[in-house]
């Protein structure tokens, strides 16, 4: 199965079967090979209606969901990280109790929406945090929340600066593994906000972070 139209309509199928993570596999293997199936390649639906998510943090858990798990429900890191957006038991315990919910380890890779719910919620106190700039978010995400303060310290703040500015610190991230991260997530948040509201504005999201 080589044709851009098989491979879409591979995508499709698994995506209306609820087979989030191979439907982005097949997205992934045909971006490798050089064809374009479009947003196929950011399917939709792995996280439920059940899942206390609004606005545009719907979008942003995908976001970051594609580049953590790669939407694999159960998955589990070496690190103990669990789940859709790889949540550590302590700080979806810490996050259950802030939103009222009962904490369950085994729901963190059972429960879609649950863990979509906690992680949601994480990426909030997070965007809180640093002012609203998702630069600085995604980058805690991935490299911890005290090192993207540290960052800031040292190569200085990108809030409030141009798109020119802030493109250059991302580019100063001096872990490769994080640079990417940040700039992959990025491209997804812009993706989902597209499928789900039918807006994005990638340069807005770099400069002015959440409004």
């Amino acid at each position: 199965m080589t044709s851009p139209g098989e491979l879409a309509l591979l995508a499709v199928l698994t995506e209306k079967q609820g087979n989030h993570f191979m439907a982005l596999k097949i997205g992934k293997i045909a971006g490798a090979r050089g064809i374009d199936v479009g947003a196929l390649s950011h399917p939709l639906g792995v996280i439920p209606d059940t899942a206390d998510i609004s606005g545009s943090g719907k979008a942003l858990a995908y976001a970051i969901a594609r580049q953590e798990s790669e939407f694999n429900v159960g998955a589990v890191s070496s690190a103990g990280a669990r789940g859709l957006l790889q949540l550590m038991p302590g700080t979806a315990k810490q996050l259950a109790k802030k939103a009222g919910l009962s904490f369950s380890q085994d729901r963190l890779t059972s429960d879609a929406g649950y863990n979509a719910t906690l992680g949601a919620a994480f990426l909030g106190e997070q965007l809180d945090r640093f002012g609203g700039s998702y630069v600085l978010t995604f980058a805690g995400y991935n490299a911890g929340p005290n090192r993207a303060s540290q960052w800031v310290a040292k190569y200085g703040d990108p809030r409030g600066k141009g798109i020119d500015a802030v493109v250059d610190w991302i580019e100063r991230i001096p872990y490769t593994e994080t640079r990417s991260y940040v700039q992959r997530v990025m491209e997804n948040y812009e993706v989902y906000k597209m499928r789900i509201s039918g807006k994005y504005d990638i340069v807005g999201d770099l400069v002015n972070g959440r409004g």
